[in-house]
Formats: structure tokens, sequence, C-alpha cells
């Protein structure tokens, strides 16, 4: 995980990487390359040592890569079908990407990736083009900024630096796009990758079974690193999950929840499943938060939507303590309450629509809410945050899967029993059978944030609006 910034063209970007540092402390460097201008923070997951670090080139493209990619293997094996006696020069996941990139091009290369990622680079065989692309379901941000000379960059943060202003001028690379900014300005977009929901009938036992064998899948594949990780641990079974899964390859694992009304039903849960899988429950330790603990939370997120800023406020201080204990990868079980529509608000979008169109768009929707919000936040702090419940695989078959095989009822117990059938009798039955809690209500935030601001997404919007216009 990392901070990119890229210019169309011959631009100082110091002040923009100096902007990003926080998400990359381990190096950085610009580089102009085919007349596209490139700058990278690093932050060393794998392959850690200064051969990975970027810009990276391999052949005609130089490439900055900002994310994680979990099956390098299988993509060095297709880059040396395509390029036999190849040597490779590291063991990163850099590499792998820009080779990929390099010999196959991203036409071929990008549905071949399985991971969470933004790119942007430069290709000498087309000189003066851009090249930028996003992860399948929006994992990673990346952000455009229309200006003269067209600006891509991981945060809202890199173009202030640079004197720019968002606002309108402002558009994201949508999730499983690729873009091609050509010399004179002019944007092709190509997907490579169409987010579906195919009914397929299952039931119930079938669906829990199936969805166990698909989680433990996604954690172990998200396992990969060369250096220590933790993982989240809030009270509720989506988190839950993620940690007993992860257990397997971490035996003696750390996991962080926070704490701002020592009596929650949420503490009481998390500190529970601590027990129960035998991990170490750090607990952190979140202050009612002022108006300027808000605007630094809105400055970090980058968004005005409610929830978003105020869930950013306690991640940020998960965030410091897990840095502060010497871990950059955790993992979070956001995606979860998106897959199985279990929301509160999602039965009427449910009877507006259908089952499996609904789920589809509450997930796409997501790219520009939920799941940038948790990589800034938890980059604030140099930590990556890992969500396997964005694995393809299982986003395929949680999007498959029929209403009665998911929910039984709409309460708040049954909106997602096929998570709680797949793993009873593994934790606790008080986690196994407990409804859907918001973060901010389990924690205790939403009335701390009611006593400080009147009128909380007044003031976010306006906060906003002066930080990025």
């Amino acid at each position: 995980m990392c901070g990119i910034i890229a210019a169309a063209g011959p631009l100082d970007l110091t002040a923009a990487v100096t902007a990003l540092t926080h998400r990359g402390p381990d190096s950085s460097a610009t580089v102009t390359a085919a007349g596209v201008t490139l700058g990278h923070t690093r932050l060393a997951i794998q392959d850690p040592g200064t051969r990975s670090d970027q810009p990276y080139a391999d052949g005609p493209l130089t490439v900055v890569y900002n994310g994680e990619l979990f099956n390098p293997a299988a993509v060095r094996r297709l880059v040396e079908e395509a390029d036999p006696g190849r040597v490779w020069a590291t063991t990163g996941d850099t590499e792998a990407v820009t080779a990929a990139l390099a010999v196959l091009g991203p036409a071929e290369a990008l549905p071949a990736l399985d991971g969470m990622y933004a790119l942007a680079w430069a290709d000498s065989r087309t000189p003066g083009s851009l090249y930028l692309a996003r992860d399948p379901y929006g994992e990673i941000p990346l952000h455009v900024h229309r200006g003269a000379p067209v600006l891509a960059a991981s945060e809202l943060k890199a173009f202030t630096a640079l004197g720019r202003r968002c606002g309108p001028a402002v558009i994201d690379v949508a999730p499983g796009e690729w873009w091609q900014i050509r010399p004179d300005g002019r944007t092709a977009r190509r997907r490579f990758h169409t987010l579906h929901a195919r009914p397929e009938a299952r039931a119930p036992d079938q669906a829990a079974a199936d969805l166990s064998a698909a989680l433990a899948t996604a954690v172990d594949r998200r396992a990969i690193s060369d250096v220590p990780v933790c993982s989240l641990l809030s009270g509720g079974i989506d988190s839950a999950v993620i940690a007993l899964e992860l257990t397997r390859h971490v035996p003696d694992l750390v996991c962080y929840t926070a704490r701002l009304n020592p009596k929650s039903a949420d503490l009481r849960c998390a500190r529970e499943v601590a027990e129960a899988i035998g991990v170490q429950l750090v607990e952190v330790d979140v202050q009612p938060p002022t108006a300027d603990d808000l605007t630094r939370a809105v400055e970090v997120c980058e968004q005005t939507y409610k929830a978003q800023v105020e869930i950013t406020w306690p991640c940020l201080a998960l965030a410091a303590a897990i840095r502060a204990d010497g871990f950059k990868v955790t993992y979070s079980g956001e995606g979860s309450d998106e897959l199985w529509a279990s929301y509160g608000f999602a039965f009427r979008g449910i009877a507006a629509t259908d089952w499996y169109t609904y789920r589809r768009d509450l997930i796409a929707a997501q790219a520009v809410r939920n799941f940038p919000r948790v990589n800034k936040a938890f980059m604030s702090a140099g930590v990556e945050a890992r969500l396997p419940f964005l694995d393809p695989d299982l986003v395929t078959l949680a999007l498959s899967l029929p209403r009665d095989a998911v929910q039984s009822g709409n309460s708040p117990a049954g909106r997602k029993a096929v998570l709680g059938r797949a793993y009873r009798g593994r934790l606790p039955d008080r986690i196994t059978t407990r409804g859907k809690v918001a973060f901010q209500d389990g924690l205790g935030l939403k009335g701390a944030i009611t006593a400080t601001l009147p009128n909380p997404l007044r003031y976010y919007r306006a906060e906003h609006s002066r930080l990025y216009g």
C-alpha cells in the first residue's frame, strides 16, 4: 500500500509527494518517463527492501502502484508463458504487476490481477499518454483532477498541495476501469471488470457451508505479507469471522477494538470473541470528538457523508495504535453488510428493485463511500487495511445466493443469518445470532457528536468545502 501522484506532462510533484508521506513513510521518489511525471510514497509490505521501491520500470513501462496483489505467483506464471526465459529481480508484487502490464498489455493483464490497487503508468511506445487503472470494487481510491495538466492521485491532499482546488474538477476512476489520457487531453476509458449478480439456487445449509469455505480461502489469499499483521475486532460477526480464519496463519494474532463507552455491548462481545478464539485484544480508548477532531476526520476521509466522517474518528485512533505497536497491515470485515443487505434501510431498497440487483448496486456504491474511507483512515498512520469479504470468488458466491438462503426474516439478527449458520459452533452463540449494529451506534459515538455539533452534516460539508473546494 502506498501513495501515488501522476501528471500527464512535466510538473514538479515534490509538494504532492510530501502531502502523501503518511501513506508511504518507507521511501519516496518522482520520475519523468515518456513525457509523464510519476510520484510515489511507499509502505513496504511485500519484498520490503529497496529493490522494490517505486516508480518501477520494466521495458517500455514505468509504473507507480498503490495496493496489494494477492496472486503474484499466478501473475508471474502468465508473464513467463508470454516471455520465456524472464529473470525476476525481486520477490515483490510490484514487479509482477509492472511486468504483466508491459508484456501482456492492460486488456489482458488487469483481469488477471487479484488484488486491491490503483495504478498509474507511462509507456514509451505511446509517449505523452498517462495510463490509470483501479481495482474491480474500488477498494483503493484514485482521483483525477481535470486541470492542465491532468493529475491523478490517491488523495485530494495531493491536488491541494499543488495549488489545485477540487470540487467539480475532480472525478474518480471507476472500479474495474483503465484509462488512457492522451497528450491532447482526450481520454479513452475501458472496462475490464463488471459486477454481476447471477441467481443460483442454494439451500440455507449449503449456502452456509459454501460461504465458510469461501471465507477461509479469501483469508488464505490475503495472508500474504512480509511484515507482521493484526486484525480489527469490533464485536460484530463480520470482524469475528475474519479474525477466526486469520488465526490459522497467525497463531499469536493481536486484535484491536475501539473503546468509548466501557459498558457497550460491542466491547463485551469483542472481549468474548477474543477469549473464545484465543487472541490478544488491545482496547484503544476513543475520546468524544471536539469540532476540531471532526474537522480532522473530514480532512482525512475527504468525504461529506455523515456516517463516513463519524466512523473515521475512532478509526484514526485505531490506526495510530496499530502503527505504534509496529503493525503495517490489519484486516476488516467491511463489505459484508452490503453482500447480505443487512442494513435496516435495505428493506425498502430491495422492495423498490430486487434482491440481486440491490446488493450488486450497494456494493458498487461503496467505491465512493466505505472503501475509500477505510483506506484513507488507516493509511493516515501508514496502515494497510485488507477486506477479505471483497475476494472475487466470495463476492460472486454471495451475490448469487437467494434471499431465503441468506436471511431469516427481517429482524436485525436474521438479515445475515447465512453468516451465523456458517460459523455456528465456531464462535460464541451471542455473536452468531447477534444483529447488525452500526459501528458508531455500538461505540456510543452518535450521542457524543450531537452534543458537540447541533447540525453535523452541515458542518462536515462546510469544512470539506473549506479544505478542498
